[in-house]
């Protein structure tokens, strides 16, 4: 019995090696797959105004410009202790800062559909002293992803509501 065991393991052991290292080959990437990968950009497969709707629908901060015929939406800047904070943290890591939210739109298909690829960049300042210039932070890319997530949510909302009123026509 323990050479029937000792085989078989041994048989698995060889099947592994030979499509262990085929498991793990780079797989070419496509530019669809890389801007979804990106932790700043989505690509929605819904009309340019539907996306334009939901972000206005989202965003909790006051707008300083926005121009639906270039695709671009700013905000005004936010102190970090009045602004977004993840749930795990009480205060901000950097408490004397100020940040903007910049949305950037374009209209496009996408394997065949109509989408719109969003792009939101976070620019954080953090103020040392009254004196010297500030110095500019990268975002962790959470609240991107919140925005991201609520967007979504309210393109399949309003998706969902025209086909039941046109259902119910």
């Amino acid at each position: 019995m323990n050479k029937k065991k000792y085989l078989l393991l041994l048989m698995c052991i060889n099947s592994l090696s030979f499509t262990g290292c085929s498991l793990f080959e780079n797989r070419a990437e496509t530019a669809d797959q890389a801007v979804e990968r990106a932790s700043n950009q989505k690509i929605f497969f819904a009309n340019y105004d539907l996306v334009w709707k939901a972000a206005h629908t989202v965003l909790k901060y006051t707008v300083a410009t926005e121009n639906p015929d270039f695709g671009v939406i700013e905000t005004d800047f936010v102190k970090s202790v009045d602004g977004w904070l993840p749930p795990y943290k009480n205060k901000p890591d950097l408490p004397g800062s100020r940040y903007k939210l910049i949305f950037n739109f374009a209209k496009g298909q996408t394997k065949g559909r109509e989408s719109t690829r969003v792009t939101i960049e976070k620019k954080i300042e953090v103020f040392k002293n009254i004196i010297s210039d500030t110095q500019s932070v990268a975002s962790d890319g959470l609240e991107e992803k919140i925005i991201f997530y609520r967007m979504e949510r309210e393109i399949v909302i309003a998706m969902a509501l025209k086909k039941a009123g046109e259902a119910g026509q």
